[in-house]
Formats: C-alpha cells, structure tokens, sequence
C-alpha cells in the first residue's frame, strides 16, 4: 500500500481521530472529547471534500477554450467558499450553544496535521533506510 496515496491518508485521519478522542476522552472528559471529534470530523470531512474537488478539477474533461477553463476555475473557487462557510457556520455553533471545549476543537484541528507530519517522518526513515543499505541503491559507491 502506497503511503502518500490519498486513501492511506484518509485511513491515517481517521485512525489519528480515534486516537486523539480516545485520549481526549481519558485526559479530560467527555466534553473535551466531544470537541476533538466534532472539529475532527470536520477536518477530516474537509479533507476528503477538497480532494474530490481537487481531484475533479484536475482530472475534468479537458476544457479547450479560456472560457471554459475559467469557468472550472470559478466554480473550483465557489466550493471552496462554501467548504469554508460551512465550516465557520458548524464552529460558530459548536462554540455558541456551549456543547464542546473550545481546547477540544483546537487538538481536532491538527488531525490532519498530526496525520501528514506522521507520514512525513515516515517517508524520510524510509528514505534514510534506503541509503543506508548498499542494495537499493546505485551499483557504485558514492564515498
């Protein structure tokens, strides 16, 4: 399985949001916890969002003319938007009716983070693995 692929990484959200609820929850409590899955599950609903938008823009039918390139670009531009009104819309409730600790939603902000930043120092000890053993690499020595 491909690390970087975007379905190990979806799969790596989600395994990083139980985690961090898990220890939320135990740290300090159920009102914490709710916090870290709501903004987590918004995080990570973001993510997927933006990797079909993404995914469909950049893999659309080819648009020929300016305009219809422009007219692609605009409506990438307006789902963003609405990703993001939605986004502020879902906090502003969260915080107004005093249903989760505003601490809570910060740690389920960085699941994302948490998750590429994991990834990352994966990659590089893989990379530092591969250098470090003589059969991966060129058959001439650099040293």
């Amino acid at each position: 399985m491909e690390l970087l692929s975007p379905r190990t990484l979806k799969l790596a959200n989600w395994m990083a949001l139980a985690l961090l609820v898990i220890v939320g929850y135990l740290w300090q409590g159920p009102k914490f916890a709710l916090g870290v899955l709501m903004w987590g599950l918004l995080v990570v609903f973001n993510f997927h969002w933006l990797h079909r938008n993404l995914k469909g823009l950049l893999e659309g039918p080819a648009r020929s003319t300016e305009e219809g390139r422009g007219q692609a670009k605009a409506f990438f531009a307006a789902r963003q938007m609405l990703r993001f009104l939605v986004t502020l819309v879902v906090l502003y409730l969260l915080l107004r009716q005093d249903w989760v600790n505003a601490i809570g939603l910060v740690v389920g902000l960085s699941t994302t983070v948490l998750t590429l930043m994991a990834v990352a120092v994966i990659e590089v000890i893989k990379l530092k693995k591969k250098e470090a053993n003589p059969s991966h690499g060129t058959p001439h020595s650099i040293s």
